[in-house]
């Protein structure tokens, strides 16, 4: 997640008229002198699909279909999903997530109030990043640090977890947060776990066949491998048990989808976007809001730039759309937030396009 240090780079005027050239002045530096890395980026400008390609690895130039790890852009695919679950009558926002978790699970109460779904979905529950626990079995794997983390653990460990202020007071970022959402709609929903679920109520409806968890044998020899900023190797990782908080993995053709779609003003699951797109909560009154995991940045009577971003130990990622002109996906096999530069310019450059 960025923070309102990037509304410095929303306030820049855009100079850059041409799509391609702004795109390579934001990600070509990030290949630079880096053998190992890539950068794919999808923009849909004026109802046009371009994609852009940087960098090689292996001698191999990666393209719309090469896999990344999305990270914590998988939480805007769960603030969808509540939507719809919302849509569908099987949850209310306001429900406590107390009452849509099995027997035994025991969250968090401050002050006589229970943290509802819509706090877990703005990050104003008061929850931390991480539940008590979590980091010793990071430790025990900093490689692949929630491989390990399975549900009994989130469980247990939510009993010793303080709140880090008044429930619906102030947003503080937590993945444990959007991972116990995810918990909560799988057992609303009476669904096998997560990616069923996502993938029945989401990746199908809008065609996203090359998004998901698990990877195909296909996948699995289009995924490019990831990398921290030194450029050293990093194992993929794998969430054992809060999926929902950065578990997906996608290519930039099936994101371009999944932007197009929430930049449109119709097709299918409108109405569970346009809920997620909402401004449920102010993050800076005045210029950042939370939508359902998403967040919005507003500036007077420009049209909001929507997004989210991600990053795994190899990778980083970015989505984002201006409602009605049209978005940017962002892939990268380095671990390093520069990338999100080229999707907020990108976004800009929509947004103030006539």
């Amino acid at each position: 997640m960025r923070s309102l240090l990037l509304l410095a780079l929303l306030a820049a005027p855009a100079r850059a008229d041409d799509v391609r050239a702004l795109v390579e002045k934001h990600a070509a530096p990030l290949v630079k002198d880096r053998p190992h890395a890539v950068v794919v980026v999808g923009v849909l400008a004026d109802g046009k699909e371009q994609v852009f390609t940087f960098g090689s690895w292996d001698g191999k130039a990666p393209d719309g279909d090469s896999v990344f790890e999305i990270g914590s852009a998988t939480k805007a695919f769960a603030g969808i999903l509540l939507a719809d679950r919302v849509k569908a009558g099987v949850v209310r926002l306001d429900d406590p997530v107390q009452r849509h978790l099995p027997d035994g699970w025991v969250v968090p109460r401050l002050d006589d109030r229970d943290i509802s779904l819509l706090h877990l979905a703005t990050h104003t529950s008061g929850l931390p990043k991480q539940a008590n626990g979590f980091l010793a079995v990071a430790i025990a794997d900093p490689s692949n640090p929630y491989a390990k983390y399975d549900a009994a653990k989130l469980r247990k460990g939510l009993t010793g977890t303080k709140l880090m202020s008044a429930i619906g007071a102030r947003h503080e970022y937590s993945n444990v947060g959007a991972g116990l959402l995810g918990h909560a709609l799988v057992h609303a929903s009476k669904a096998k776990d997560f990616e069923s679920l996502v993938t029945d109520r989401v990746l199908k409806p809008l065609d996203l066949t090359d998004t998901g968890i698990a990877l195909t044998a296909a996948q699995s020899k289009r995924l490019i491998p990831g990398h921290d900023e030194s450029g050293n190797r990093q194992k993929n990782w794998d969430f054992g048990c809060i999926q929902a908080c950065g578990a997906l993995r996608s290519t930039v053709g099936d994101l371009l989808k999944f932007v197009k779609a929430n930049a449109a003003a119709d097709g299918p699951l409108h109405e569970a976007l346009a809920m997620s797109h909402q401004p449920w909560r102010d993050i800076h009154p005045g210029a950042e809001e939370s939508g359902l995991c998403w967040v919005r940045y507003v500036d007077g009577k420009k049209p909001p730039l929507i997004w989210h971003n991600g990053q795994t130990g190899g990778y980083h990622s970015f989505l984002g759309f201006v409602p009605g002109k049209g978005g940017v996906a962002v892939l990268c096999n380095v671990a390093t937030m520069k990338a999100d530069d080229v999707g907020f310019a990108v976004l800009k450059h929509l947004a103030e396009r006539k």
